[in-house]
């Protein structure tokens, strides 16, 4: 079954296990062996401490299958900003993305600047 214009949940967890943030929803635009491209606009996320919030611009997000990464790309007014999280492989599990965030990220700004965060 292609997951091609269906809604996932999105889980990210840390090495230990716990859960460390969620988003509501996420539209599939592209699944195959290597990678999953999600779209997503105004999804709530819910933070392992309860706190609930909106994002708040547009997104695509790149989840690799099979290497250790996953790109946001925020789709700003004044242009788009990459966000590179360093995390495991994605997989998915149902009606759900999963993946372990390693908390080594950079960003790259619209003007070019790179950030490491």
């Amino acid at each position: 079954m292609s997951l091609n214009g269906h809604w996932l949940n999105v889980y990210c967890f840390k090495h230990n296990g716990s859960l460390h943030r969620c988003w509501d929803r996420g539209l599939v635009l592209e699944n195959n062996d290597d990678f999953l491209v999600v779209a997503t606009k105004k999804a709530k996320v819910v933070e392992s401490n309860g706190r609930r919030w909106f994002t708040k611009e547009p997104a695509v997000t790149i989840f690799s299958k099979k290497e250790w990464w996953n790109t946001i790309c925020m789709l700003k007014k004044d242009g788009i900003c990459y966000y590179c999280n360093i995390a495991s492989p994605s997989l998915i599990d149902g009606d759900s993305i999963k993946y372990i965030d390693y908390d080594l990220d950079a960003k790259l700004f619209p003007d070019g600047e790179i950030r490491l965060l």
